[in-house]
């Protein structure tokens, strides 16, 4: 009677901790995965912020230098055409004879009409020359998007963006749930990064975001009025879009997502691992306690003599 009795008091509370440890083990190991998807995403983001950084300080002045360069020698060259000679010299020294010196003027005009039609050949080619070709590879969010479009091809369900309310590129236009973590920044400019979880096509992700800025006035060498902008990327991109940036406006997010699924199954794994060794445990636990209630509440026996 003892012994149910304890069954009846052990049991329960045995199992009330159990049940409490393992449900606060199962949140640690949620958390865990989280902070570590969340690590991914901030390791993403850093690797897209240095392509930006590279593009900036490297790919961008060796464009310019290139395109420096080129005007250096069209001009170069403009100035050379200008200087060539467009007549026959006629100051020949008088002490050639006349033979000498029709052979000298003769050979003066076969020498210029060369040059002429050379110089024909080559009219309106140094303009070719000249490189005024819009290249968004030297744009720094254009060349971080086309990094990660690559490691995509790997891992379709990372995700990075760097979305614009007002972009150049359509592809940067912000969606519905982009637009409110834009203006989200936009109402409070101390906030400096959102993490969050939401529901996807392929399952749960957390996003990390940081606000983009307008902080380098070379910005709105692009972006301020199409009649500023570059005409090579009017060309190619048109009016309707990317203009009306203004100094220190946040225009949009960079925006980094990480599938939570795959450390949300590692985490589900390891804790029915654990929920083995915890029923294991209780089993355990409960035996023994028996085992000693019993041993302690047994009636002592009496000596042989007393019998």
């Amino acid at each position: 009677m003892k012994l149910l009795k304890f069954n009846l008091v052990f049991i329960p509370v045995l199992a009330l901790c159990f049940g409490a440890i393992g449900y606060l083990t199962q949140q640690a190991l949620v958390e865990s995965a989280r902070q570590h998807v969340e690590q991914n995403a901030r390791i993403i983001m850093e690797a897209a912020l240095s392509s930006r950084t590279y593009t900036t300080k490297q790919v961008a002045p060796l464009l310019l230098q290139k395109n420096f360069k080129l005007e250096t020698a069209v001009s170069e060259l403009r100035k050379t055409i200008e200087d060539v000679p467009k007549s026959v010299d006629q100051n020949v020294p008088n002490d050639l004879r006349t033979s000498v010196k029709r052979g000298f003027l003769l050979g003066q005009q076969h020498a210029l009409t060369a040059l002429e039609d050379f110089l024909n050949s080559i009219k309106g080619k140094s303009d070719e020359l000249l490189d005024t070709e819009f290249h968004p590879q030297s744009v720094p969010a254009f060349a971080a998007t086309e990094i990660f479009g690559y490691l995509r091809e790997k891992f379709p369900n990372y995700f990075y963006k760097e979305a614009t309310l007002n972009p150049t590129n359509p592809r940067d236009r912000a969606t519905d749930w982009e637009t409110d973590i834009v203006n989200q920044f936009r109402g409070d400019t101390d906030h400096i990064e959102i993490s969050a979880a939401r529901d996807t096509p392929n399952g749960i992700s957390v996003f990390l975001a940081r606000p983009i800025k307008v902080n380098n006035v070379s910005c709105l060498e692009c972006h301020s009025t199409a009649e500023k902008a570059p005409p090579e990327m009017i060309k190619l991109y048109g009016t309707a879009n990317g203009f009306g940036w203004k100094l220190d406006d946040i225009i949009g997010a960079q925006i980094v997502s990480v599938p939570l699924s795959v450390p949300l199954q590692i985490a589900e794994a390891a804790f029915f691992r654990l929920l083995w060794w915890f029923v294991g445990a209780f089993l355990v636990i409960l035996l023994i306690g028996n085992v000693m209630v019993f041993a302690l509440t047994r009636p002592p026996r009496l000596p042989r003599e007393a019998k």
